[in-house]
Parts: C-alpha cells; sequence; structure tokens
C-alpha cells in the first residue's frame, strides 16, 4: 500500500510541472501566442503608399502615380528558396544567387510582405501566375509607380524613388514615422525635398492564407489616401527645349525669372531616367550630379561684370579711359616676370592683340590685358568683396537638395588680383549662382532666391502652402554704371564674343565665359559657359549655359537656340523634340 501511494506521489509531482505549465500558456502567454496563431494565417496585403501629383507652372503632369505589378513575398510562407530561384531566375532576368539572398535576408517581421520585383512586364506576371503552385509564399501583388512625364528631361529635378535603406528606416522610426522595410522614399529632386507632404497613407487588404501562403479569403480593406500635390514654377515648354538644345553636351543650364527668382527650367547631363536609374549606376560621366547647383567651377571670363562694376565704383576707370592691349602683359611678381595673355584667336593662331580700348569695346571683345590691368588696380580684396556682394560664394537657397556655395577664397590664397580679374585662381561658383548673377544685373540690383515649388495643395485641391518671391538682398549700382554695363553685354551679343546667341527681333545682352582645364598651350578642353537676359528692355528670361568640355561660342550658340524657342516658340506641330 505504502508502494502505490509513493508511485502515486511519484506521477502528482512528475505533472506537476506540466500542469503549471498548461496553466502558464493558456492564462499568461494567451494573447502572444493567439499573435502567432493570427501570422500564421492570417497577411497584410500592402497595397503601397500613394504619392502627391507634381504639376508644372501651366498646368501640366510632370509626375504621377501608375499602377503596376510587383512580385512580392512573405520570408514565413517561403518553403524552398533554392528551387524558387531557380524557376525564376532565367524570366526575372535576375541572378539565381541574387534571388537567393532577397530570398533568404534575415526580415526584422518574416510575416511582413517584402518586394523581390517591382513593376513586372506582362510576360514575367503571366510566367509567375502559371507557376504559382511550384512558389510557395510568392506572388504577384498590384502596387504603385511613379510615371515621370518627362524622363531624362528633368530627372535631377524631380528626382526618384527608391527603397528606404537600412539607416533611414532607423532614423524615421525614432521618429516615430509610420515607415517599414520596402517603403519607397524620395532620393533626390523635389521627390526628396517634399517627401513627406507628397506621401499619402498606407492601404492594405487583410487575407486568410493557407499552410501554403496562399490566399484563401479577403477578411478586410483599408483604403488608402493620396498625399498631396506640388505646383512648380517650371515650364515643361522651356524644360523640354533645353534638354534639347543642350542635346548630348555635358553641362547645365538654368532659366531663370529675373523680376522674382522663379525657375522656368533647369536641366543636367549626363541624366539619367526617373522610371529605372539601375542602368545609370555604373555609366560614366557621373549622371546623379545635378551640375546646376552642385557643379562648382571657374566663372572665367564672366567675372568681368564684377570686374567692371568694381572698377566703375571705385572711380578707378570712367567709360571713356583706354588702356593698351599689345596681346601679352608682363607683370612683376617680386623678382620675377610673369607673362599675362589675352585670348587666342584661332583664324591666325596668335595671341590677340586689341589695341588701345575703352571698356565699351573691352567687354565687348573680352579683352584680358585690358580687365587685368584693371584688376591690378581694384586688388584681389575687392574684387572678391564685389563678388560676394552678388551672393557668389554662397548657397543661393533654392529649394532642391545638396546646393554647393562654390568658393570665395581669401586675397592672399586667391591666385592675385590678374587671376580673379578674369575669373581664374581659387575662385568657384555655381551655374545657378551664375544665373542669379545675370538675373541681378538685368533687374537692377535684386538678388531674388531661386524658388522651384510654387504651391503645395490638398488631394481637394485646397492650397495648403503658397510660396511668395523671397528677396534674399539687393546691390546698390549706380544708374551710370549699370547703364554702361548694359550696353557692354548688349555689345557682347550684337558683335563680340557671344554673337552666336543673336535673335533676330530679339534684343539679347550676355557675356562669355571660358574657363581652362589646363594651361592652354596643352591644348585641353575647356569650360564654356554664356549668362544672358532677354530682352533688353523689361527682362523676362535671365540664363546660363555651362558647359564641362566646350566652348564659350558653343554656350552662346545654345543659348540662342533656348531664346529663340521661348520668344518665337514654333507653331504647333512644326517641331518635334529630340529624343535623347
Amino acid at each position: 500500500m505504502g508502494r502505490i501511494k509513493g508511485i502515486s506521489r511519484l506521477i502528482y509531482f512528475s505533472f506537476l510541472p506540466l500542469f503549471c505549465g498548461l496553466i502558464y500558456t493558456q492564462l499568461f502567454c494567451y494573447h502572444r501566442y493567439q499573435r502567432l496563431s493570427n501570422f500564421n494565417s492570417i497577411r497584410i496585403i500592402d497595397l503601397g503608399i500613394p504619392r502627391g501629383t507634381i504639376f508644372g507652372r501651366n498646368g501640366r503632369v510632370l509626375v504621377k502615380d501608375k499602377p503596376c505589378f510587383n512580385l512580392c513575398f512573405v520570408p514565413f510562407d517561403l518553403k524552398n528558396s533554392e528551387k524558387v530561384s531557380n524557376i525564376l531566375a532565367p524570366t526575372l532576368n535576375i541572378s539565381q544567387e541574387k534571388i537567393k539572398f532577397i530570398l533568404e535576408k534575415k526580415y526584422f517581421n518574416p510575416f511582413e510582405q517584402q518586394f523581390l520585383k517591382r513593376d513586372l512586364n506582362k510576360k514575367e506576371v503571366a510566367f509567375v501566375e502559371e507557376k504559382g503552385e511550384q512558389l510557395s509564399g510568392i506572388f504577384v501583388q498590384v502596387g504603385l509607380k511613379r510615371d515621370y512625364k518627362l524622363g531624362k528631361k528633368a530627372g535631377h529635378l524631380l528626382g526618384y524613388l527608391g527603397e528606404v535603406s537600412p539607416g533611414e528606416l532607423q532614423e524615421k522610426r525614432l521618429k516615430e514615422e509610420v515607415i517599414k522595410g520596402g517603403d519607397l522614399l524620395g532620393k533626390e529632386g523635389i521627390e526628396k525635398v517634399f517627401d513627406a507632404l507628397l506621401k499619402g497613407k498606407r492601404g492594405g487588404i487583410r487575407v486568410e492564407v493557407d499552410a501554403h501562403g496562399h490566399k484563401v479569403k479577403i477578411l478586410g480593406k483599408k483604403e488608402s489616401a493620396p498625399g498631396n500635390s506640388i505646383i512648380l514654377t517650371i515650364d515643361s515648354y522651356i524644360q523640354e527645349s533645353v534638354a534639347k538644345n543642350l542635346g548630348r553636351y555635358q553641362g547645365s543650364v538654368v532659366v531663370m525669372d529675373p523680376r522674382n527668382g522663379e525657375i522656368l527650367a533647369l536641366v543636367s547631363k549626363p541624366s539619367f531616367d526617373p522610371d529605372d536609374i539601375g542602368p545609370y549606376l555604373s555609366r560614366p560621366g557621373n549622371p546623379f550630379l545635378n551640375r546646376a547647383i552642385k557643379g562648382c567651377y571657374p566663372p572665367g571670363s564672366i567675372y568681368k561684370i564684377i570686374t567692371e562694376l568694381a572698377a566703375l565704383e571705385k572711380g578707378i576707370i570712367t567709360p571713356s579711359d583706354k588702356l593698351e592691349c599689345r596681346g601679352v602683359l608682363e607683370v612683376k611678381e617680386g623678382e620675377m616676370t610673369r607673362l599675362f595673355h589675352c585670348w587666342v584667336d584661332k583664324e591666325i593662331g596668335e595671341y590677340k592683340q586689341h589695341g588701345w580700348i575703352d571698356i565699351n569695346t573691352a567687354l565687348p571683345q573680352s579683352c584680358n590685358i585690358f580687365f587685368g590691368q584693371v584688376g591690378l588696380m581694384v586688388g584681389a580684396k575687392d574684387l572678391l568683396a564685389y563678388g560676394k556682394k552678388f551672393g557668389l560664394g554662397s548657397p543661393m537657397g533654392i529649394d532642391l537638395p545638396g546646393e554647393k556655395s562654390g568658393y570665395i577664397p581669401r586675397p592672399r590664397l586667391s591666385g592675385g588680383a590678374l587671376n580673379l580679374s578674369i575669373g581664374q585662381g581659387a575662385l568657384l561658383v555655381t551655374p545657378i549662382q551664375l544665373a542669379n548673377l545675370i538675373a541681378t544685373i538685368a533687374n537692377g540690383g535684386n538678388i531674388w532666391q531661386p524658388e522651384v515649388v510654387k504651391e503645395i495643395v490638398e488631394p481637394s485641391g485646397n492650397e495648403i502652402l503658397s510660396f511668395s518671391p523671397h528677396l534674399r538682398g539687393s546691390v546698390f549700382i549706380p544708374k551710370e554704371n549699370l547703364f554702361t554695363l548694359r550696353e557692354g553685354l548688349y555689345n557682347v551679343v550684337e558683335r563680340g564674343t557671344g554673337r552666336n546667341s543673336r535673335v533676330e527681333g530679339l534684343a539679347v545682352c550676355g557675356k562669355t565665359g571660358t574657363a581652362q582645364i589646363a594651361k592652354a598651350e596643352l591644348e585641353l578642353p575647356t569650360h564654356g559657359a554664356f549668362v544672358c537676359y532677354a530682352p533688353k528692355e523689361n527682362p523676362t528670361i535671365a540664363l546660363c549655359v555651362f558647359l564641362d568640355r566646350a566652348s564659350s561660342a558653343e554656350a552662346a550658340t545654345i543659348a540662342g537656340r533656348i531664346l529663340k524657342d521661348i520668344f518665337f516658340p514654333p507653331a504647333e506641330g512644326d517641331d518635334e523634340n529630340e529624343k535623347d
């Protein structure tokens, strides 16, 4: 009897932990295991986050959402990644190793939908549907993609979307933003700067799945909501004209309204297709660099505008004073003598000799010797100070990401007044700064902040934000000095170095600029630039053409074609934009 009681007690104490465990599991872990059970049978199919539409100033749609098909998977539902990758690789045109890597990654939430490939074509959709039984956990899902109407013609301006990186994911979660792996964010341009305003509210479908991860039935649906729309200052016709006329040149063009700072067009080349950036990631020429706001270059002879204004204001020269140009200037630098040359006349193969000339001839002919002598009298300190007055060497504040400041050096590190007088030396500027410089001359001294965004509106059409022109500062230019400079800029186009920009029936004022990449004697390519405004009286357009490796004459030619398109547009159907 005692033995039976002993065995009973042994059995009782053996099963006691089991009973306690069951009680703990049922009472204290109920909600946890219920959640795991639900995750195993219920999936949330993400329908994506719709984004707002981006319009040009005249109401033309530049960017909008459109439906697409994405290939998705739920990590927990995958049965055999080796088999799946072997089936999909040939049709998706993705290596088997890469597919396996994506499928076998450790994901934060194994029950959360992930993307294997976005924007499937019809053939890929049909193949996945046909092989569905062999692809456990893999499914085609309707999603959204951006449709960039201007393609490469506005890549740097509008930007593109890309999957959130681990660093971005952590940063945004710390800010308590609702975001998860696989979400798309603006990576450049307007898409990046206004990402939070463009982004709408996520939608999704709650479905029940079987043991293989296949959908059994829909349990519920949450409707998505589009984001806010943005209206830009960009004129789509001018944007396309700029892209067409810039052609295959490497460089940038900025077109601005000098009356308020609104950017009418901004193009940088080489560019990229925001619909498919993959092929451009390894292309030479840095296609993702927005040269208009991030490219830093010596301004070349365009800086003679600053040299002239500084000299006139300091009273160093008057419009009638003459200096001699013999093609070369001997300058004492300590115990050494430096030879400073005018530009090379390619027709005779020698340095240009302009003889005795005044400022009214020197600017149109872009005489280095005249401006070199004037620059020495002004001095490096004042040449740099006058450049700063016009905003050179600091960001202009354009509402695009990554704008560079350029570089205004200290006088002793500048390379000297002789170099500065013709825009050489350690001085660096951006094309947007040069566009703003000529716009300031055009409007009489106002330095406007360049603006790309005009208005932000709700999906219903109600205005949220409106961006008024912002005056960053102003430069006092005596009336007589401004008149002298403007006449000189007009003559640059009429009979000077900017003749290639002439447009019949339009009075254009401009200035060429050539900056050496290396010594002229090496005959290497140069930076060629041209800034201008039109018409001469009451200007409405200011623009800068800056070419990485070309002549200023080529830059002037491009500017002339753009101006012709703006002021004398062809009749509808007479002109077809060339494809890049």
